[in-house]
């Protein structure tokens, strides 16, 4: 069901990078679950972030402690936490695609640790040694939280119009519930993508087509870069 879907979370252990410890022992990993559907950004700052006072408001309970929170006061004097990248095994992973599927690639055919071990950096990626394939590092550092949120609603538009003719629906979602679909996209809250799912009209009525992307692994095992996923 949609409630179970948007439900699904990847256990983490998200540990600081070596070279960025400024303390004589590393701070204690953090251990998480993250909603699949979240994008890594996002997740480091928290919803508490998400600065928008149209969204709704689900619970009164404290917040958990976020990645910044935890690994920030760490880190050497004068190192800005507001860029973060991670790395899986080395490998750097996009901050543009969801938890979930960055999971599944990296760990094809459910072989995975759990927790899905994971490795956060603060210093600016450096395209001529971080990446696997000398990649732009844009694709791995993204540089705040509204860009992720663009890059989101860009792509639901995207899939609105293959699955209703027209992207019309996202450009005319009121405040609150573009506010809501988003804050529950980053907590993975079903309850709160409710009204804005009514407002798009995406029901099983008002669907002519299922708008779907495709992401093809080469091969097997540990991947070793992005060359080989191919996105359909």
């Amino acid at each position: 069901t949609r409630v179970e879907l948007h439900r699904g979370a990847i256990p983490v252990e998200v540990r600081l990078a070596q070279d960025e410890v400024a303390d004589v022992s590393p701070p204690p990993p953090l251990f998480a679950l993250i909603p699949r559907g979240a994008y890594l950004p996002c997740w480091h700052d928290g919803p508490h972030a998400i600065d928008d006072d149209d969204a709704t408001t689900t619970r009164d309970d404290p917040r958990e402690r976020t990645p910044r929170e935890h690994f920030a006061p760490r880190l050497a004097p004068g190192r800005d936490a507001s860029a973060p990248w991670f790395d899986h095994d080395g490998l750097p992973l996009r901050w543009n695609l969801p938890i979930g599927i960055l999971h599944d690639l990296c760990a094809p055919g459910g072989d995975s640790q759990i927790p899905w071990r994971l490795t956060v950096h603060y210093r600016p990626f450096d395209d001529s040694v971080d990446s696997v394939e000398d990649a732009d590092g844009t694709m791995f550092s993204c540089t705040s939280g509204d860009v992720a949120r663009a890059h989101f609603f860009n792509a639901l538009k995207e899939a609105v119009f293959v699955a209703t003719g027209s992207a019309g629906g996202v450009m005319g979602l009121s405040r609150r519930a573009h506010a809501d679909l988003w804050l529950g996209v980053s907590t993975g809250d079903r309850s709160l993508a409710s009204s804005a799912e009514d407002e798009l009209g995406v029901g099983r009525d008002g669907c002519r087509r299922v708008p779907l992307r495709l992401y093809v692994r080469k091969g097997g095992g540990a991947m070793k870069g992005w060359g080989e996923v191919r996105f359909v």
